[in-house]
């Protein structure tokens, strides 16, 4: 399971636990929390590491230990007992794994370029493709004689790759999350999602294809200017066309949302921090975000999203801030 879709899972197993231990789930809620429990063979396990951890987080009450050194935030306003209850969710995946701290290690392992929260980086490949990766980001490489493979294994990145022609005559293929990208032209973005990959053509024709057992092969090429997503539920989307400069602002140290749902807005925002940004709230998760943020200043895009939304943010430096 790579990193952004085991982060995504702990964290919606995390609000899975705190929403079962508060008020009963209505008939829609349950056909909701079936739906996720089967969606993926990694759900299940990471909700019933996280029932355990909430079972634990009795002892953690009683005895903090280190927590103790943690600075207290500044009393604000009361916190809800929703805000309550994901803060101790989200703090109990904490505890058990540190993942959020210090990053998934079998990323460490099987990367050969991996970038850190907030980091760009921009790399060279044996072909000469350049590769900007964005930041919490990795890539493996499996060039061989056949293909230039390149699995993109967490984050985003954007690839200006070296054409075939003259003596290159491998195709260029990147690799995520259950399909594929290939260079018919040049330069293109790859989006790893929660369950799936985002895909944008900016320069010239490329091919997008799902490689699924679930799902009948499909195919589709973008032309540049377009983009879409699959996943592993609806298998590829419909073919939209985007502002290319937006979707590749990161690149220079900007975040273009146009009506975007707050809960893409922050799995953006969390590759630019250690720490994690929570929304506890599903009806808040899918309210629209719009504005152009600088990726410098993350306390301050927090505060103007939340002034925006009527929303409140609660913090426990340096693990979590949790929108509520």
């Amino acid at each position: 399971m790579n990193e952004d879709r085991s982060s995504d899972a702990d964290r919606h197993a995390a609000q899975w636990v705190a929403r079962l231990d508060g008020r009963p789930l209505d008939d829609g809620e349950r056909a909701a929390f079936r739906l996720w429990l089967e969606a993926d063979p990694d759900h299940r396990p990471a909700f019933e590491e996280a029932q355990s951890a909430w079972r634990s987080l009795d002892l953690l009450r009683h005895d903090p230990g280190l927590l103790r050194a943690l600075p207290r935030p500044k009393a604000k306003k009361p916190v809800s007992g929703a805000g309550i209850l994901a803060v101790l969710a989200v703090l109990s995946i904490g505890v058990l794994g540190l993942r959020y701290q210090i990053g998934d290690p079998w990323i460490a392992l099987a990367a050969d370029w991996r970038t850190a929260p907030a980091e760009i980086r921009q790399v060279t490949l044996d072909d000469g493709t350049i590769v900007d990766l964005g930041p919490d980001s990795a890539i493996a490489l499996r060039f061989n004689r056949e293909e230039r493979r390149v699995i993109l294994l967490s984050g985003e990145a954007f690839f200006h790759a070296t054409p075939r022609g003259g003596a290159e005559r491998r195709p260029f293929v990147v690799d995520a999350a259950h399909g594929t990208t290939t260079a018919l032209g040049t330069q293109f973005l790859v989006e790893q999602r929660s369950d799936g990959a985002g895909i944008t053509a900016v320069e010239h024709d490329i091919a997008v294809a799902l490689q699924m057992p679930a799902h009948a092969p499909d195919r589709v090429v973008l032309s540049p200017g377009e983009t879409v997503q699959y996943d592993v539920m609806r298998g590829i989307g419909q073919v939209h066309s985007v502002d290319v400069a937006g979707v590749t602002a990161w690149r220079s140290g900007l975040l273009v949302f146009d009506s975007v749902p707050l809960e893409e807005v922050v799995r953006k925002l969390n590759r630019y921090r250690r720490g994690r940004i929570i929304v506890a709230n599903a009806q808040l998760a899918q309210r629209r975000v719009s504005g152009v943020f600088a990726t410098k200043d993350l306390d301050d895009v927090i505060r103007t999203i939340t002034t925006e939304l009527g929303a409140s943010a609660s913090s426990l430096p340096p693990l979590v801030t949790v929108l509520y």
